[in-house]
């Protein structure tokens, strides 16, 4: 039987990952985010590794690298990361994860870290996604399928795409991540009755996270700066 796992924040599947010990998982990440900041992939060798242990950022595990996490300890080792056409790293505005044949990798490549971890690897869009495949655990952001920018008849029929369609997943982990998804609580309500009645299966939710605190009007205002840089570099092609 299917399980259905559901969550406030993303990075809730790493500990519950951790919690279980998993080991070697095949993981279809559904989401506009990548979800692996600090993690460098080369494509065709098959491998990942931090960029440098020695930025700050990358040892922090959150809901925007816990996957970089989950990799380089060896939980995840096969990983499909599948986004709408907007979305993906041309239209994220925060550090997203980086391929070998990024221009902007080459520093990391000769300088990084060296300790690297097998890892199958693809990111395709839902026009050339063929649906989960049965040896994979569907990791799916709610904002993969309703992002707050995302027009309602977008995510209807993203929606109806995800609920008529024929898969059996090992497991379902669905994550509403509130600050990036569509705010109307009874679409994801939903959205989530949908799966339970395509699958048969009751939902089991977890605890919310810890909330931090808010942040001084400077880091606002360096939050707002930062990420206005990333994205226009981002849809410049430099990652």
């Amino acid at each position: 039987m299917t399980e259905l796992i559901v969550a406030e924040e993303h990075s809730q599947l790493y500990e519950l990952w951790s919690a279980r010990g998993e080991r070697n998982l095949s993981v279809c990440h559904v989401d506009f985010h990548c979800d692996m900041r600090g993690l460098l992939i080369d494509r065709k060798r098959g491998t990942a590794r931090f960029i440098d242990q020695g930025i700050p950022y990358v040892h922090r595990l959150d809901p925007g690298s816990y996957l970089s996490h989950a990799i380089m300890n060896g939980m995840v080792t096969r990983l499909r990361w599948v986004h709408h056409d907007f979305g993906g790293r041309d239209f994220d505005y925060v550090h997203c994860v980086k391929y070998d044949s990024d221009l902007s990798a080459l520093p990391y490549r000769i300088l990084g870290a060296r300790r690297c971890v097998p890892l199958e690897y693809a990111e395709e869009t839902y026009s050339q996604w063929g649906g989960p495949r049965p040896d994979e655990h569907l990791d799916i952001d709610w904002d993969g399928i309703a992002h707050a920018d995302y027009d309602p008849a977008l995510v209807r029929r993203l929606m109806g795409e995800f609920l008529h369609r024929e898969y059996t997943p090992r497991s379902i982990f669905l994550a509403r991540s509130p600050a990036y998804s569509n705010p109307d609580p009874a679409l994801f309500e939903e959205f989530i009755r949908g799966l339970e009645a395509k699958f048969s299966v009751q939902a089991v939710r977890l605890p919310p996270a810890p909330t931090p605190g808010p942040d001084s009007r400077f880091w606002r205002l360096f939050r707002r700066v930062d990420h206005g840089m990333y994205k226009l570099m981002h849809r410049l092609g430099w990652h």
